[in-house]
């Protein structure tokens, strides 16, 4: 049907965008409570120089490189069925591979300083919570339009015998 097809397209959009904004949101957060919150000692006297720049294009990298493994992992497929702690499991490995992948890629590159391996941590804690909360959000509200969606089909009836009457009735 082209309303639930346009449904699914318009459900899987909004995953993609509200997960990259669960991820960049995620790194920016774990960048701020490292370097500006001072909950956590700084080791040197102060922060790196062009701190969010530096930072927020590594968040960026790391947002595309998390987009793609979530898209390659089928965590864009719609229809959704089921309960949402069956989606748990495949959430915390999507997102701790990409972590990693992120983290090759984030210290392979040499920056003065280099990325605060803190940092990192934070940001895969904090980005796992928020990825799990919006798909949690984003989960119940599909199910909840889902079952307040009026089921249509529509049916091409091809001949005039006896089978085509009672389809038709």
């Amino acid at each position: 049907m082209r309303l639930h097809d346009t449904s699914d397209v318009m459900a899987s959009s909004l995953a993609v965008l509200a997960d990259a904004l669960a991820i960049f949101g995620g790194f920016l957060l774990a960048t701020w409570m490292r370097f500006d919150s001072g909950w956590i000692p700084l080791f040197h006297d102060s922060p790196p120089a062009r701190l969010y720049f530096v930072y927020g294009w590594g968040a960026v990298i790391a947002t595309l490189t998390l987009l793609f493994l979530f898209r390659n992992l089928d965590l864009y497929v719609r229809p959704q069925h089921g309960v949402f702690p069956n989606y748990i499991p495949r959430l915390v490995r999507a997102v701790f591979l990409g972590m990693l992948l992120t983290t090759a890629i984030a210290f392979a590159v040499r920056t003065n300083p280099p990325y605060s391996r803190l940092m990192v941590v934070l940001a895969c804690g904090i980005v796992l919570v928020l990825v799990l909360i919006e798909r949690a959000l984003l989960f119940h509200t599909e199910i909840r339009l889902a079952r307040l969606s009026t089921h249509l089909n529509r049916v091409l009836i091809v001949g005039t015998n006896d089978v085509a009457a009672h389809l038709r009735r």
